[in-house]
């Protein structure tokens, strides 16, 4: 785990601007500093030591025999498994970490070395012998990968925007499109963007090429619309086989040389992790993080505590409270690297601030149940839609039903169901013609559902396999992973998610609407573990995990002064009308002013 930066081109990085690029870069690896020069190649590395914790272990790391060079943020998590298989082809290795395998697996398979992986990664490999660098990106995009040119025309490529616009790439300007879209539709990511002008994003699941002469258009290696034409018609796992991926995952995921924990809310996700750690490994000290408000109804730490004391776990309580929100804010921000949907991201960044405080480097997460074994309530409407859009209307109407006996049925978002409805051709009119709350709810729908699937467009018939895909690949999974990836590294940590296991996300794709007709959502995962969990945490209806007390939190004279002054600063920006300041919302507008006015940039 680290952060890494390299620049292509024939002008050489000097001193200065080396320091700076990972000086921006030093929270992300504070335990020590390496670059690689070669001809027309710069990598600099900033490393938080997790395998192997000696220097020969350091990044960047170089294969003497041919020059090949490789600098990568993650975690390969089945390190052991190639090393034994790379042994037996001949390979022999140095260090006890992930690194070096990764740098033979390219050597042994190239580029096709990606589809042996089993991890989090961003990668960048300099390989003389082609005379190019190769850039590539995990599957669901757990780590990033930013890339630009600068004003020589070099190509830089690193972590964070914030370590690029240090080398003078991009502009000094936002990206109007991205925030004209923010303020509108909500923090929504952009697979190949950024909130900076001039700065791209690799998307996940792709590789580029990088030549001094230009960067080669980027290639997918891996689709979650493939993963969707395999599993989706497929009938559910039993349990024991959603148990047997699982705890597989998390058995890999405990792979350390430093001390690993945990997050945990009282919710079935992360709880199924602490079950599944205790027990691949029963005598393992398992250290718990949890937030917690107390006296708010939407406080976890009861049910958390059940979870901990059945599973003998080392809890932590963290507090965050408006004063500590009031003071760290900017901090949030800065680190985010772009403005925030809400101020739940804090509950996350105070537990990974305690995990730092109290020696723990690690820290497994059940973040990515939702999208993928259908956590949100929200789904059960697309369910029905689809079941109408094939004409079983007898069981569209159970299900229904189904849901209202349970007191789950939420209300439904008929213009975003709508949105996800209409075929593509038809789309950007809707948008344009729609207004207001309905041009937000209609644009999560059709802005982020571009799905260039192989398949061509499901048609109304497809309703909950579309919301499934615009909710892994554009919606919801994509701002959470910047989310973790930004609050974990502010703090030198590194998070670890489990669910998003390729074998784990295949059994958690299977037959969403078989599950969504009992009435609960992740009703196969539910039914897996519910040996191992309370009752009451196992068959709770009630989704609060990561939440703050946003109403109180808000009503702070503190809080409510800094959003007056954000409305202002954007309507002097240009950004949005006097006449509709009060109609944007509060957090949106409090942390694109502070964005904006942290990373200095105009519009």
């Amino acid at each position: 785990m680290c952060g890494f930066a390299g620049m292509v081109g024939d002008i050489a990085v000097d001193a200065p601007t080396a320091a700076a690029v990972l000086a921006a870069l030093e929270h992300r690896g504070p335990d020590g500093s390496g670059t690689h020069t070669a001809d027309g190649v710069w990598l600099g590395f900033q490393r938080l030591a997790i395998l192997d914790l000696e220097r020969r272990a350091d990044q960047p790391m170089v294969d003497h025999e041919t020059g090949v060079a490789i600098a990568f943020n993650g975690e390969i998590y089945n390190y052991v498994e190639l090393r034994s298989r790379l042994a037996a082809r001949g390979h022999r290795f140095v260090t006890d970490g992930d690194t070096e395998v990764l740098l033979h697996s390219y050597l042994e398979w190239g580029e096709a070395c990606l589809d042996y992986l089993d991890g989090m990664f961003a990668i960048a490999i300099a390989d003389p012998r082609l005379d190019q660098v190769l850039l590539a990106r995990d599957r669901f995009g757990e780590k990033p990968l930013y890339y630009g040119r600068d004003g020589q025309g070099r190509w830089w490529f690193g972590s964070e925007p914030g370590a690029l616009r240090r080398a003078g790439v991009g502009s000094c300007r936002a990206d109007l499109r991205r925030i004209a879209g923010f303020l509108t539709l909500g923090d929504i990511e952009d697979p190949a963007g950024s909130y900076f002008d001039g700065i791209s994003q690799l998307p996940p699941g792709t590789t580029a090429v990088l030549h001094r002469t230009g960067l080669d258009a980027p290639r997918r290696w891996w689709s979650i619309a493939t993963l969707l034409d395999d599993e989706w018609e497929r009938p559910a796992a039993d349990r024991e086989e959603v148990i047997d991926a699982i705890d597989a995952s998390v058995r890999r995921r405990l792979r350390s040389d430093v001390v690993v924990g945990t997050s945990l809310s009282g919710g079935v996700d992360s709880s199924t992790i602490v079950a599944s750690m205790r027990a691949v490994d029963p005598a393992r000290e398992i250290h718990t993080f949890t937030a917690s408000f107390p006296g708010e109804p939407i406080d976890e730490w009861r049910r958390a505590v059940a979870v901990g004391r059945r599973h003998g776990a080392t809890m932590h309580r963290v507090e965050p409270t408006v004063d500590d929100f009031v003071a760290g804010l900017d901090d949030v921000v800065m680190r985010q690297g772009a403005p925030i949907e809400s101020p739940t991201v804090f509950a996350q960044w105070s537990v990974m601030r305690a995990a730092s405080e109290t020696g723990v480097t690690v820290l497994l997460d059940g973040q990515g149940a939702d999208e993928t074994w259908g956590g949100y309530p929200k789904y059960v409407w697309s369910a029905i839609g689809a079941l109408m859009g094939e004409r079983h209307l007898r069981r569209a109407s159970a299900v229904h039903a189904q849901w209202r006996r349970g007191g789950n049925l939420p209300r439904p978002a008929f213009t975003q169901l709508g949105g996800l409805a209409l075929p593509p051709a038809l789309r950007p009119a809707a948008l344009s013609m729609a207004g207001g709350r309905h041009r937000s709810s209609l644009g999560v729908a059709l802005v982020d559902v571009r799905l260039d699937d192989p398949q061509g467009d499901p048609g109304v018939g497809g309703l909950l396999r579309k919301a499934a895909r615009a909710d892994i690949d554009r919606v919801l999974l994509p701002r959470l992973l910047r989310y973790a990836d930004r609050n974990s590294m502010a703090w030198g940590r590194e998070m670890r998610l489990p669910f998003l296991d390729e074998r784990v996300v295949r059994l958690g794709l299977r037959s969403w609407s078989e599950g969504l007709s009992t009435g609960w959502t992740k009703w196969h995962l539910r039914r897996a573990v519910e040996h191992r969990l309370p009752d009451d945490i196992v068959w709770n209806r009630t989704k609060l995990a990561y939440q703050t007390p946003d109403a109180a939190w808000l009503a702070d004279a503190r809080v409510t002064a800094m959003v007056c002054d954000a409305r202002a600063d954007l309507v002097e920006r240009s950004l949005i009308s006097a006449d509709h300041a009060q109609s944007i919302d509060p957090w949106r507008a409090l942390t694109l002013s502070r964005f904006l006015d942290l990373h200095g940039l105009s519009t």
